[in-house]
């Protein structure tokens, strides 16, 4: 009798130290046994309510897709011009980082609810062509931005307006890309009908830098006279001018044969104009730079104008048409 007594104190002993499993413990095993297809995400999710254990799943589904993707899109591309003397080069990076949240959370399939007497789990399945939905919703509307400004870009035949086309193309297609990258990893064919966006912005791509090959500051004065060397020595610190005719998608600086003028009324009166047209190698007339009259007073001719020399060489309007110019300027880095 006391060994049968010892051994029934043991046996509850034993039980004792090995407590049952916790209720949660128990439901997360059980949904374990819930399987999603083998080309589908799968997110589990357990709450207080069905409510709370699906938006959990839902939750873990994109975080699972999240994971997988672990998108960071990264293109460049870089021109060498033709003799070594300027290097063109393009640089894109777009990093996809995508939030724990589903834009078709309704899509993911319900593989099971399960309920106990306080907390609820679910299990939720997603397809691949179903996880691309939302990601293929998101990319139109900048896919029709990306097409307008590529096209712009292409059939602007202004210098400038074709610089501004194309720097708003660039971050468009830095949204585009990462995208269309996401979309092609999870089904290729929601990705095929953006082909021909990614193919019209290459087109872009290689017009713009065609275009930037060409379109150099060309430095053409009416008259090769004191004048214009200065507006050369001033404008030229900050700004690559080519003393060449003008050609291709060039600009023209023409620095306006005004000269001077000098007049005695007891003392002589120096006068000259600063006057600068942008235009095309075509001769199409971009913008007309004037500044307001130089003037010295002198009572001898030869210092007025060695004064009136002087003073344009320290006039402020310099900087203020240096950056007029830059405007003109493509920016191909």
């Amino acid at each position: 009798m006391p060994s049968l007594i010892l051994l029934i104190a043991a046996f509850l002993m034993g039980c004792a130290s090995s407590p049952p499993a916790p209720q949660g413990a128990q439901l997360a095993e059980s949904l374990g046994s819930a399987g999603c297809e083998s080309d589908e995400f799968r997110g589990t999710g357990i709450g207080k309510s069905e409510n709370e254990a699906l938006n959990l799943a839902r939750s873990d589904l994109a975080m699972q897709i999240n994971s997988s993707l672990n998108v960071q899109t990264k293109y460049r591309q870089s021109q060498q011009v033709l003799g070594g003397k300027e290097n063109i080069g393009s640089e894109y990076e777009s990093e996809l980082v995508m939030k724990s949240n589903l834009l078709n959370a309704h899509d993911a399939r319900v593989a099971r609810v399960e309920r106990r007497a306080s907390e609820t789990g679910a299990v939720v399945c997603m397809s691949r062509a179903n996880a691309a939905k939302g990601f293929v919703e998101k990319i139109r509307p900048v896919a029709d931005s990306l097409k307008f400004a590529a096209s712009s870009v292409i059939d602007a035949k202004h210098p400038k307006l074709k610089s501004e086309a194309w720097h708003k193309t660039k971050p468009l297609w830095g949204k585009f890309i990462g995208l269309y990258s996401v979309i092609e990893n999870l089904d290729k064919e929601k990705s095929a009908p953006f082909e021909p966006v990614s193919a019209l912005y290459a087109k872009a791509e290689t017009y713009y830098l065609d275009f930037c090959q060409t379109a150099k500051l060309y430095w053409n004065p009416e008259q090769n006279d004191v004048y214009s060397e200065i507006a050369f020595s001033k404008l030229s610190k900050n700004l690559k001018l080519e003393k060449a005719a003008c050609k291709g998608h060039g600009i023209s600086l023409v620095y306006k044969n005004t000269g001077h003028k000098c007049e005695y009324a007891g003392m002589f009166e120096c006068v000259h104009k600063p006057s600068l047209l942008i235009a095309s190698c075509y001769g199409e007339e971009y913008r007309l730079l004037e500044n307001e009259n130089i003037e010295t007073y002198q009572k001898v001719e030869a210092v007025a104008l060695e004064k009136l020399h002087e003073k344009l060489r320290y006039e402020t309007f310099w900087n203020e048409w240096e950056q007029e110019i830059k405007q003109w300027r493509p920016i191909c880095e």
